[in-house]
C-alpha cells in the first residue's frame, strides 16, 4: 500500500458501534497508550531530522536512529519469511496480527472483521515505508548530500503521516471492540 492508500479514509471499513461500560472503555484505550510510545519514537526521529537540517547534528546520525526505532528492530529479533531485507516488521504489529486481531475475529462480527483485514493490509504498507526510510538513511550515512537528506525527509514525512493516520483509524475502529469483548492489550 502506498501512503495515500493507507490514508484513504473512504477505503477504510468501519466497525459497528459498541455500547461500553466505563471499565470496557478504559480497556479499549490501552491500544492508544501503546501507540503513543511509537509516536514518541517518530517524533524523536523528526526532531533529529530538524537538527540535521539546521546543521546542529550530522546526517550520519540518522540511519542508526531510524534503524534503532522499535518499529525497525523487531524483525532482527524475531525474523519472518521476508528475510533480512524486510527489517520493518514490528513486534507491535505482530502482537496485533497474531494475538489481538484473532481474539476479535472469533467473535464473528463481519463489519469488525473487514476492519481487521484492512488494518493488516496497512501494516504491510507501513513496514514498506519504514524500510524505504531506513534504506534512505543508510544512503545518507554513506553520502551526506542534500538530495539524499531530502529523500530521507520525504520518506519520513510519508511514514509519519501514514502511521498517525493508521493509529487514529485503528484506535477509533477496534478500541471499542477490545473493550466490549474484553480483549486485554
Amino acid at each position: 500500500m502506498t501512503p495515500e492508500e493507507i490514508e484513504d479514509e473512504a477505503a477504510r471499513p468501519r466497525a459497528p458501534a459498541f455500547t461500553l461500560s466505563p471499565f470496557q472503555e478504559l480497556n479499549g484505550r490501552g491500544l492508544a497508550a501503546i501507540h503513543r510510545w511509537y509516536l514518541r519514537d517518530l517524533s524523536a526521529v523528526g526532531a533529529l531530522m530538524g537538527d540535521i537540517r539546521a546543521g546542529l547534528r550530522q546526517p550520519g546520525e540518522l540511519a542508526p536512529a531510524v534503524r534503532g526505532m522499535p518499529m525497525a528492530q523487531n524483525l532482527r529479533l524475531f525474523g519472518t519469511a521476508c528475510g533480512a531485507s524486510c527489517q520493518a516488521i514490528t513486534t507491535h504489529h505482530q502482537i496485533e496480527d497474531f494475538h489481538l486481531y484473532p481474539q476479535l475475529e472469533v467473535q464473528g462480527n463481519e463489519g469488525l472483521n473487514a476492519v481487521l483485514a484492512r488494518l493488516r493490509q496497512e501494516h504491510r504498507g507501513l513496514e514498506h515505508l519504514i524500510e524505504v526510510l531506513a534504506q534512505a538513511a543508510d544512503e545518507l550515512a554513506l553520502d551526506p548530500a542534500p538530495a539524499r537528506f531530502e529523500a530521507c525527509a520525504q520518506g519520513f514525512a510519508a511514514l509519519d503521516r501514514a502511521v498517525r493516520s493508521h493509529f487514529h483509524y485503528e484506535e477509533a475502529e477496534i478500541g471499542p471492540a477490545l473493550g466490549y469483548y474484553e480483549v486485554q492489550v
